[in-house]
């Protein structure tokens, strides 16, 4: 055969075809890893934009500003002032219930601040002063509209006699049946279908045991529980049919803003409105009608209707003002959400670093140079790695009990035939940074140890060898030669090993940092939080106003670890230029 009718490799189909294979195989695990990188980051997305959009109301509040005379400088006093003010607005003397929920419109740590200011001016009791304070969180909720939806609507209506009006209300009667409906539709399917189920299982269990005495009476109370839920649900439906629906604490609210104040309606009919006074003599009378529709029933809010037509006095008046919230990071924890801060949980958190960075980073590089570099290559060296490696896949829960238990409660060994113990380690203090960075700095010294030795082994053995052939001992050529070169290695294991310390909450914990700290601490032996423990804190805080503050305690501990990432990747920047 002639050599120019044989195929060389690259010409035969078969080879085509398995090249063909090859590259279309090379695509996919292309487009595989972008898909997986596009995946990840579309989940970072989405989890930062979910924390910033719960997070981004924690930033403002709400303050009542107030212009009113003082009779004193005491924090007890200002209070009392500020109460008497905001109750005097209002004409509530015959509504005990009224005058309490206004009281509680404004925090008694109000105060506090207010009083250290006027210290130190002094009060002329001749003159008038503005006095700004927060608003209670509930009321802050409202005015973000995080507490309930409300539909704002002018009303031209007649008022009839002192507690009715006339006008057309179609429109607010079919929002009303239509909620009621939705109700009973929850009710019929929530309720009364689970109900059915549950006779139906009891009424089988009985006729294979008719003589089991306790299936029967679970029977009875199945049975009583299906009449009162029919029961229920025929009720809602008539009142559907009715023409005017009576409103009650279960359903939304309607209140009206009318000449002489607030009023709230009882009933609803498609040209009457029947309601009751809640706030008369409102300052700042109003010059049209107007509606709110408030969807959530009072019976689940935390917020009353007294306190929502209050605000919305004040915010008529101009007495409510939106303001940065300051107090978000100057203050330590509190009680009251609209007081609470993340200082004290930063300062905790700086020093349990500064800590664990003092113990982890120069025993954790010094080991990992020992044994890189100085070790022999023995059994016993074997043993300390495979150790070293497996206490970092050691949950962070341990050490925390490991801390617990030597650091702060001690270990109590009994001496046999002596009626007496020795007790090993103990006597730091539960809560103390110093024991937080103590057991952060265990917990974190083997990944230092490990991303040290790895940067050192990097090293090219030609660097060892030049400086030790020009006549530098083995110190100086680790000193003056391997630990340049490996330094941002070292550096970016460490602060990553550090960065992940500042985030963890177990181990801090079980050594007693989760007690609730108020005030700011000043060394490494005062009681403190951190601020991973005060999220977890406010996280199981029950009060709806903490979970924005959740959310804003997380975004500041995010931006934490990424300066401390940013420092990690600045480093080895710098050192790899030179």
């Amino acid at each position: 055969m002639p050599a120019s009718d044989r195929l060389t490799p690259t010409q035969n189909k078969a080879f085509a075809r398995r090249m063909n294979r090859r590259r279309r195989a090379d695509a996919r695990f292309k487009i595989y890893g972008q898909a997986a990188v596009v995946m990840a980051l579309c989940l970072l997305v989405t989890l930062l934009v979910s924390i910033g959009l719960e997070a981004r109301s924690a930033f403002t509040r709400h303050d009542l500003a107030l212009d009113m005379h003082l009779s004193g400088t005491d924090s007890r006093t200002l209070y009392e002032d500020i109460r008497s003010d905001i109750i005097g607005r209002f004409d509530l003397s015959e509504n005990r219930a009224g005058r309490i929920e206004l009281s509680e419109m404004v925090s008694r740590l109000a105060s506090g601040p207010i009083s250290d200011q006027l210290e130190e001016t002094g009060v002329d009791m001749t003159r008038s002063y503005r006095v700004q304070v927060p608003l209670f969180d509930e009321g802050d909720l409202y005015l973000k509209g995080r507490s309930t939806d409300v539909e704002r609507s002018h009303m031209e209506a007649n008022l009839i006699g002192e507690t009715l009006l006339s006008g057309r209300f179609e429109r607010d009667l079919d929002r009303l049946h239509y909620w009621q409906r939705e109700q009973i539709e929850q009710l019929r399917r929530n309720e009364l279908m689970p109900a059915h189920r549950m006779f139906a299982g009891l009424t089988r269990q009985l006729a294979n045991a008719p003589d089991d005495r306790s299936i029967r009476i679970r029977l009875e109370g199945a049975e009583r529980r299906v009449r009162h839920l029919e029961s229920r649900i025929e009720d809602q439906e008539a009142a559907l049919l009715a023409d005017e629906l009576e409103l009650n604490d279960q359903m939304p609210t309607i209140l009206l803003r009318l000449e002489n104040g607030w009023a709230r309606a009882v009933s609803v009919s498609a040209d009457q409105i029947r309601f009751e006074w809640l706030l008369e003599g409102a300052e700042g009378h109003a010059q049209v009608m107007n509606m709110l529709l408030l969807s959530t029933p009072e019976l689940q809010r935390s917020i009353s209707d007294i306190q929502i037509a209050a605000i919305e006095t004040f915010r008529t008046n101009g007495n409510i003002r939106s303001v940065f919230n300051g107090n978000l990071f100057a203050n330590g924890d509190s009680s009251e959400s609209e007081f609470a801060g993340v200082l004290s949980g930063m300062i905790g958190s700086i020093l349990i670093i500064i800590v664990t960075m003092a113990l982890a980073v120069p025993v954790g590089i010094a080991a990992a140079v020992y044994l890189e570099e100085f070790a022999p290559r023995n059994a016993l060296t074997s043993f300390i790695q495979v150790n070293i490696n497996n206490l970092a896949a050691v949950p962070s829960i341990v050490f925390g009990l490991l801390g617990a238990a030597i650091f702060v409660n001690g270990v109590v060994i009994p001496i046999p035939f002596v009626d007496q113990a020795l007790t090993l380690g103990g006597g730091l203090g539960r809560g103390w940074p110093l024991v937080g960075g103590i057991v952060l700095a265990l917990m974190t010294m083997p990944t230092i140890i490990i991303s040290s030795r790895a940067a050192l082994a990097s090293v090219p053995n030609s660097v060892r060898q030049a400086a030790l052939a020009v006549g530098a001992t083995r110190l100086q050529t680790i000193n003056h030669h391997v630990l340049p070169i490996a330094a941002p290695g070292i550096l970016t294991g460490s602060i990553i090993g550090l960065a992940q310390a500042l985030g963890e909450t177990a181990p801090l914990l079980l050594i007693g940092m989760v007690a609730f700290i108020g005030e700011l601490p000043t060394g490494v032996t005062d009681r403190s939080t951190a601020l991973p423990v005060l999220i977890f804190q406010w996280s199981t805080r029950a009060e709806r106003a903490w979970e924005p503050m959740t959310s804003a305690a997380i975004i500041i501990l995010l931006l934490l670890l990424l300066v401390l990432n940013a420092v990690a990747v600045w480093l080895r920047l710098r050192y790899e230029k030179r």
